[in-house]
């Protein structure tokens, strides 16, 4: 049952970051089926971006308010980590559960808002924080942030 609900929840996060990309400025998202043109993969062989989105489902504005909602309570609770997070690569201290904590919001909001592959967020977080982040890492980062987006969304 984990497994089911887990995949449910990538597949709102996914829904919830094409509805951003879509919302330009008329504050709400269009029509399902522009939504789903917007997000349809493409053939071009130079630039596969959406082709994760092939299978897409619409987000109503209500319940892509409810996972805004939750990634503003993620953003939060990473704010609060990035000062510990500082201290501990000044220091070299090794400590997963924090960096993966710290990194969770800005992961998810790089991979599902912005449309960013894992192996681009691994690159940019290495130039950033000066430590080596694999892709693999960037996952466990992305389910961890998965699983707390639930959390919240179950609570509510």
């Amino acid at each position: 049952m984990s497994d089911i609900i887990d995949r449910d929840v990538k597949v709102k996060l996914a829904a919830w970051g094409a509805w951003t990309r879509n919302i330009g400025n008329t504050g709400s998202c269009s029509s399902p089926a522009q939504a789903l043109i917007n997000c349809a993969p493409f053939d071009d062989s130079e630039a596969k971006r959406y082709a994760r989105y092939a299978v897409f489902e619409h987000i109503s504005d209500e319940e892509a308010l409810e996972v805004e909602r939750a990634m503003a309570t993620l953003k939060r609770y990473s704010a609060r980590l990035d000062v510990a997070l500082g201290h501990m690569l000044d220091n070299e201290l090794d400590d997963d559960n924090l960096l993966i904590c710290a990194l969770m919001y800005y992961v998810l909001e790089e991979y599902f808002r912005h449309d960013e592959s894992a192996s681009h967020i691994a690159r940019e977080l290495t130039k950033r924080l000066g430590k080596k982040i694999t892709d693999v890492k960037v996952k466990v980062i992305m389910e961890r942030g998965a699983g707390f987006i639930e959390g919240v969304l179950i609570a509510d």
